[in-house]
């Protein structure tokens, strides 16, 4: 058959000159790389913002804040240039509809507060925490992406793990500058923040979640990743323990039992809890004075005056539920009226404004009553997305960032009970993340 040899018609007719020129398409690949980097970024400069406060504070903006507008700026560029029906395709959505829902409470818990300004400034900061939450889904597009995140987290904490060791013996300060950070110590025995300017405790409960990052790799995983899990296991546990941050080895603890129960349908089961068992022994038998000094005081209020303190958190925020029991007090309130002289009296107070240690009293005196249903349904939701892909992804690297994510959000939430962790960054990092689970769980499903 005779092709046709025809020329194509090339003229430039004025229809041809009025169309316009066909728009370039954005590389959604390169944004969600770029956005995943960043979030990358914001989970190792959390645990090392003194370094960051030394060398670039001379910035208008913090490391948090600059990392926080490029990822918003990627997110637009995400949303912008993604269709509907592929858009946000790994969320939880009636996850990410809680966290809208409760930031949307808490302005009309600030419009009932007492305290407007430090409320309004209170406001921000959580607001910009809690975005996190909501921004994680537009990068987060595949379990790798996950795993990419929790090996940040470990290992960045198993590097602040070690600068908290070399501070711990050999009582120095390389880069914590804060108050929080450089005045907490006890029995004599400094407690270190590592390379942040956060109180040591808060820092002990990042590095807890590195260590059980590890611990999981140390069982879920073969080769050189079940190698670096073992060694940031280690490290990250030895730091805890010198932090002598009761919460966080409460929580190392919790993980580990979720971790060890999870072989209950082993023959081995029996050997692991006597070993698990053995190691504990082991572990109170080598703990430093000063650590077993911290969970001896529990009985002795006199060695540790702060404990008066934490009475007196749980008297004066259950005066507040009752008196505000449905909008609280408003966000960021409870420290000024920790200052109230109704409450002067009161043991263990101190003269400076403090914030009340239990992350879920806290909020149902901020937010009050609805605000903490919110805060509950919310983790819920992320702790169900976890532990449900966990139990019933067919894929083993699914399963295995699922059970990760179940287990350090879990610890984080047992020592949040004695932390006021509602605008904790891990927080909200690890509750986005537990919530892509559902979507890939999802995802796996659909495929044939």
């Amino acid at each position: 058959m005779r092709q046709s040899m025809e020329m194509p018609d090339v003229s430039f007719s004025s229809a041809t000159l009025d169309r316009p020129a066909p728009t370039a398409r954005i590389d959604l690949r390169l944004v969600t790389s770029a956005g995943l980097i960043a979030l990358a970024a914001v989970l190792v400069a959390t645990q090392f913002d003194a370094i960051g406060n030394t060398y670039l504070g001379f910035l208008p903006l913090s490391v948090f804040e600059l990392l926080l507008v490029a990822l918003v700026a990627l997110g637009a560029l995400v949303v912008g240039a993604t269709t509907s029906s592929t858009a946000a395709e790994a969320a939880h959505a009636p996850g990410l509809r809680l966290v809208s829902a409760l930031a949307l409470w808490m302005v009309i818990c600030l419009a009932f507060s007492e305290h407007l300004n430090q409320g309004f400034e209170y406001l921000i900061r959580a607001w910009a925490v809690m975005l996190l939450a909501l921004l994680v889904p537009l990068f987060v597009r595949r379990p790798e992406d996950v795993f990419v995140l929790l090996a940040a987290t470990a290992v960045a904490g198993a590097i602040n793990a070690g600068i908290v060791i070399y501070e711990t013996l050999f009582s120095v300060r390389l880069f914590s500058t804060s108050v929080a950070a450089t005045e907490a110590s006890f029995d004599g025995v400094i407690r270190s923040a590592g390379g942040s300017d956060l109180n040591p405790t808060t820092v002990a409960q990042m590095v807890m979640v590195s260590a059980l990052a590890g611990l999981v790799a140390v069982v879920r995983c073969d080769g050189l990743a079940r190698l670096a899990g073992v060694l940031i296991f280690a490290v990250c546990s030895l730091a805890v323990v010198l932090v002598s941050a009761r919460s966080a080895i409460i929580g190392l603890g919790v993980g580990s039992a979720i971790v060890l129960l999870s072989f209950y349908r082993s023959r081995a089961f029996p050997l692991l809890i006597l070993g698990g068992l053995v190691a504990l022994a082991g572990g109170i038998a080598l703990m430093p004075d000063a650590t077993l000094g911290r969970f001896t005081a529990l009985a002795d209020f006199a060695s540790d005056r702060s404990l008066f303190r934490r009475l007196t958190y749980v008297q004066i925020g259950w005066d507040l539920i009752k008196q505000h029991p449905i909008w609280g007090v408003g966000p960021g309130n409870f420290p000024s009226h920790y200052m109230d002289e109704a409450y002067r009296y009161l043991p263990g107070r101190t003269l400076n404004p403090r914030e009340l240690h239990n992350t879920y009293l806290d909020v149902i005196v901020e937010y009050g009553i609805v605000g903490f249903a919110l805060f509950a349904a919310l983790i819920a939701a992320a702790m169900h997305s976890a532990v449900v892909t966990a139990h019933r992804a067919t894929s083993q690297p699914l399963r295995t960032i699922a059970f990760a994510l179940a287990t350090c959000l879990a610890a984080l939430l047992v020592a949040s009970f004695f932390m006021p962790h509602k605008d904790m960054r891990y927080l909200w990092l690890l509750v986005g993340l537990a919530l892509c689970c559902r979507g890939f769980l999802q995802r796996e499903r659909a495929e044939p």
